[in-house]
């Protein structure tokens, strides 16, 4: 499920303090009037060991790597200084390579898993440096955990996502300038996935604490590191609720650096699971993103 962190990988760099500056837009910020932001966002996933019972003790998949690439592009349009809208599309593939099947040793998958609206608000005027998302999105694709495909070898049982008929996100934004140098980063997101033909066969909630912090070397250079906790708080076997059953923390480091200043900028970003739940993957992520914004 390493592609669900790709939206918080997306342009979580926190920047800068000059309104005219793209260092000033994170995530916090919304739009104006008639301003609007594109953002194409790569991310890939991959592991060759997952974790066993003493959390940080990886156990080797026996030859088999796990690759799962997300395609996250938005847009987010200024309906003014407090609301803004937009549109998510979501693009995924999951590439498996195990070389102890002869006949077929690398099977791919990939499907339009999430595509619909999203509305961004300011709640507060005298926190305008806090900020809450809403993304509703809905998957064109169908058997997104290839469970149904039990005849075609080469998509069978390649586990995209959560089968599902939709899933809400839920985002919570606040950053804390430091000095003109640093700045920090929070993020608090609510993942509320309603399943269809899931293993799971209720809904399926996790949640993503997200702390980033930001150095500002020049007014268009940008080095940052991310630490975040994802629980998720579904026990598959008796299908039910359950705090925290499975979890993992990641940390990384990454850049952005505006290509046009004010106008385009690129991001690049590794990061690396160090700890999790017995089963969860212990692999690492490697991320590049453009973003566009039209002032």
């Amino acid at each position: 499920m390493r592609q669900l962190l790709t939206l918080i990988l997306i342009g979580l760099a926190v920047q800068g303090m000059a309104q005219d500056n793209l260092q000033n837009y994170t995530p916090s910020i919304l739009f104006g009037k008639g301003e609007w932001e594109v953002k194409s966002f790569q991310n890939v996933y991959t592991q060759t060991a997952s974790f066993g019972s003493d959390l940080t003790n990886k156990i080797d998949n026996n030859g088999r790597r796990d690759t799962y690439s997300s395609s996250i592009n938005q847009f987010l349009y200024g309906i003014n200084g407090n609301i803004n809208i937009g549109l998510d599309v979501w693009v995924k593939n999951v590439t498996v390579n195990d070389p102890r099947f002869e006949t077929l040793t690398t099977r791919s998958r990939t499907e339009i898993t999430g595509i619909g609206p999203k509305i961004k608000i300011a709640p507060f005027k005298k926190l305008n440096r806090l900020s809450i998302q809403s993304t509703l999105l809905f998957p064109l694709a169908e058997d997104s955990e290839g469970a149904d495909q039990g005849d075609n070898i080469e998509t069978s049982f390649l586990f995209l996502e959560y089968d599902r008929s939709a899933m809400l996100l839920n985002q919570l934004f606040y950053d804390l300038p430091l000095n003109s140098k640093w700045q920090l980063f929070f993020q608090q997101a609510f993942w509320t996935h309603f399943t269809r033909d899931s293993f799971a066969e209720n809904t399926v909630w996790q949640t993503q604490t997200s702390l980033f912090v930001s150095y500002f070397a020049t007014s268009r250079w940008t080095l940052y590191g991310l630490t975040e906790y994802f629980p998720t708080h579904y026990n598959a076997a008796d299908q039910e609720f359950s705090a925290s059953e499975s979890f993992f923390i990641n940390s990384g480091i990454g850049t952005k650096y505006q290509i046009i200043p004010n106008k385009l900028e690129i991001e690049a970003l590794y990061s690396n699971f160090w700890l999790g739940s017995e089963g969860s993957g212990a692999g690492q992520t490697f991320n590049i993103g453009l973003r566009f914004i039209r002032q």
